[in-house]
């Protein structure tokens, strides 16, 4: 017992630290999945502050792009932009990285073999097409404006190759979900064209607004959340990354929005809205520069060095995957090879 207050303790910096930061986790956080502190509104406090501080640096950094794009991400929460890249700059691209070899992650999730390569500052100075991408003016300003941050993303290539001959595992990717408690974003670059034959992705416009409904889904979830022992439902949902279903969609009056575009075509979408990867009908590949801008939801500021953030950012996340690398290799999750990505039957 007093080795367990002990430990507690010890943790007691750690959890503090997170409820004002990123952190999410009711199962690993005592603080953020207390019952009664959740009863009392702390989850919907940390989801409205985010959503007021994000708003408020979106205002500042409206300049960095066109009106459009902006009415286009507050209305709906994603921007899409066919034919993003010069026909033959696309076309580079595509073919520098599908002969790319290097060091590639590779896990199951259900019957999809997600392959992944993180593109650092270092391995795009190898890769021009790549590099170029990642200098693009327009996609720079608005991975900038729509994080809110004012910074470069991750980027990463992502390749995934449906209905693998793998041992089937959960996946957490097909439940519709938001990926967080605040608003944050993601992007693809589509290398391959996406349609039903190899998974599109779906997401249901304007769920990244927080409306009343909203807000009142996310006490009930908060509660949900905070139970314990056999009251607890396994799987990623404790983690803070809230599923749901159906009907609570059409209660809120949402319709799912499904992602079927031709190669070169970019989307950046506010993942706090609803979102799923939709299910693949056959054997098919999908390859997309994936790219990830994530940060504290309750700084109010954001860098006015957006290039040397982004590289330290860069940085701090490279040691946090050789961390993960080493667990998840250790468990038999995931594997690391060097090569090329699995390119066998394309769409």
């Amino acid at each position: 017992m007093i080795n367990k207050t002990l430990k507690s303790l010890r943790k007691l910096p750690q959890w503090l630290l997170e409820l004002v930061s990123w952190g999410k986790s009711f199962k690993n956080n005592p603080i953020i999945g207390n019952y009664w502190l959740n009863r009392c509104g702390l989850h919907v406090v940390r989801v409205v502050l985010a959503q007021l501080l994000f708003r408020f640096r979106l205002l500042l950094l409206a300049p960095l792009v066109p009106a459009g794009d902006r009415r286009a991400f507050l209305r709906d929460g994603f921007v899409l932009k066919e034919n993003f890249l010069p026909p033959e700059q696309f076309e580079r691209l595509a073919r520098e990285l599908q002969v790319y070899e290097g060091e590639v992650r590779e896990f199951v999730e259900g019957t999809t073999l997600t392959q992944r390569t993180f593109m650092t500052h270092d391995v795009r100075a190898d890769l021009p097409e790549m590099q170029a991408l990642a200098e693009e003016p327009r996609l720079e300003r608005l991975m900038r404006y729509c994080s809110s941050k004012n910074r470069p993303p991750l980027f990463y290539v992502e390749n995934l190759c449906n209905h693998a001959n793998v041992t089937p595992r959960p996946d957490p990717q097909r439940d519709m979900h938001a990926d967080t408690f605040h608003p944050c974003v993601k992007g693809w670059l589509y290398i391959d064209a996406v349609d039903d034959r190899n998974g599109p992705y779906i997401y249901v416009p304007g769920s990244h607004r927080l409306g009343w409904r909203r807000l009142k889904w996310e006490y009930r979830q908060s509660l949900e959340a905070c139970k314990r022992g056999a009251d607890r439902a396994p799987g990623r949902y404790w983690d803070g990354s809230f599923r749901i279903s159906g009907a609570e969609l059409v209660e809120m009056g949402f319709e799912p929005r499904k992602f079927c575009v031709p190669a070169n075509t970019l989307v950046i979408g506010n993942v706090y809205g609803f979102h799923r990867r939709g299910e693949a009908l056959e054997e098919s590949h999908r390859m997309t520069v994936w790219m990830q801008a994530r940060d504290n939801p309750f700084n109010p500021l954001f860098t006015l060095w957006p290039r040397r953030t982004g590289r330290v950012f860069e940085w701090v996340w490279g040691r946090v995957l050789q961390n993960l690398d080493r667990k998840k290799l250790a468990s038999g999750e995931q594997r690391s090879f060097r090569g090329r990505f699995s390119r066998g039957k394309t769409v």
